[in-house]
């Protein structure tokens, strides 16, 4: 293929279908699953797992070093920075529900330029709490940074509609 263009649509399916779990199918099979990609859905995957099995230590493993490191909510003041920050963040984030049920993400959007990648996402979420199912919608974007050889996440953004209800 010599049309750079279309080279970065296809890494961006590639990528798009790590986000939502479905390596496979969406992209068209000529496609080349690069590295890059394959990292990063591997990361994705054991992100979803370790929140979904509220496994902290597994779940910073995954965040990239450093004070600029960064996690953002919906509101006013739902920014955390640094690892130790974010990790006291999903402490509390998991405390909110008993079971991940899964996730749908409708939309997708994302791109790799060297050792940074992007990803942003719509998503349909499920879980439970006290027995009782809960769906609720999601918008998420993250940045990833490849450092020492392994994909990192560096940024990551969740934000939901504001009803007064918790989801």
């Amino acid at each position: 293929m010599k049309n750079p263009r279309l080279i970065r649509n296809i890494i961006a399916c590639l990528l798009l279908a790590a986000v939502s779990g479905l390596v496979a199918q969406i992209c068209p099979a000529q496609v080349d699953n690069s590295a890059a990609v394959a990292e990063l859905g591997s990361l994705l995957k054991q992100h979803d797992d370790a929140l979904a099995q509220k496994n902290l230590d597994a779940l910073m493993a995954l965040y990239a070093e450093g004070n600029n490191t960064v996690m953002m909510g919906t509101g006013p003041g739902e920014r955390w920075e640094g690892k130790e920050a974010i990790r006291e963040a999903f402490g509390q984030i998991v405390k909110d529900y008993d079971k991940s049920a899964g996730r749908d993400c409708y939309w997708r959007n994302g791109g790799v330029n060297g050792d940074m990648a992007w990803v942003a996402a719509m998503c349909k979420m499920s879980d439970t709490l006290k027995n009782k199912k809960r769906e609720y919608e999601l918008n998420i974007s993250a940045v990833f940074e490849k450092q020492n050889g392994a994909w990192r996440v560096r940024a990551m953004h969740y934000s939901n509609v504001v009803s007064g209800k918790k989801p």
